[in-house]
């Protein structure tokens, strides 16, 4: 099951992000299309044999490789900071969005996770209607559109104020943000994967309460004295 996760990171991760900074605006547009045929064809397998889609890997990839091909015939530096900055704009929107829609893309990553390492669609949902598990998972997307919003204002502010000579200037806010916040999230991800560990403790504690408790009663049945047969005895 650990190797269909790394599959998946694999797949939807690590492949487009090293493909595009390998093409690199060198024009190699046919290795994009092989990228997305392998990707599709990867989802495809998995849909027929294991009934599942990573569809927040699919997304996470479509949305790279967009943003690569927009980015690929700006050739000055601080055009590419602009669009990087309409991304994490429009990534918090959209966020933010799809939360009053109901839809939480946290749940999904975790549900699509969890279908990595071979758990069922019963089991997930009975995970996410946990209020523990639903509360740690809201927290984490806050996190995460406060995280973009934060880096979208900055470079805002610093494309306002700097303009194209000092935009760099707030370089260093930008990353000291980003690092934070992404050990913030780190931390959430492993608070809410170690709900299972937890859980599974607290059940091996009450099970080994009740076996004392059973263990106990019988004799403390030996020390109960029956006022009937005492009488009888002494009659």
């Amino acid at each position: 099951m650990r190797n269909k996760f790394i599959a998946d990171i694999f797949v939807y991760v690590v492949s487009p992000v090293v493909v595009c900074n390998v093409v690199n605006n060198q024009k190699y547009d046919y290795i994009i299309v092989a990228l997305l045929f392998a990707m599709f064809f990867y989802s495809f397998v998995t849909k027929k044999r294991e009934y599942r889609i990573n569809i927040t890997g699919l997304v996470f990839s479509f949305i790279y490789i967009g943003w690569y091909l927009l980015k690929q015939d700006v050739s000055v530096a601080f055009d590419e900071y602009i669009y990087d900055t309409y991304f994490y704009l429009i990534a918090s929107i959209t966020l933010i969005g799809l939360r009053f829609l109901n839809v939480n893309m946290v749940n999904q990553l975790y549900n699509d996770i969890l279908r990595a390492k071979g758990k069922t669609k019963v089991y997930i949902w009975n995970k996410l209607k946990k209020s523990t598990v639903a509360q740690e998972l809201e927290r984490t997307l806050q996190i995460i559109i406060i995280h973009f919003m934060s880096v979208g204002f900055i470079k805002v502010y610093s494309i306002a104020t700097y303009g194209i000579n000092g935009y760099k200037t707030t370089l260093d806010l930008e990353f000291l943000a980003t690092l934070l916040f992404i050990i913030a999230e780190g931390y959430m991800v492993s608070r809410i994967m170690n709900l299972d560990s937890d859980l599974k403790r607290k059940k091996k504690s009450n099970k080994f309460n009740i076996i004392t408790i059973k263990q106990i009663k019988p004799n403390s049945d030996d020390k109960i004295i029956y006022l009937n047969k005492y009488k009888k005895t002494n009659k």
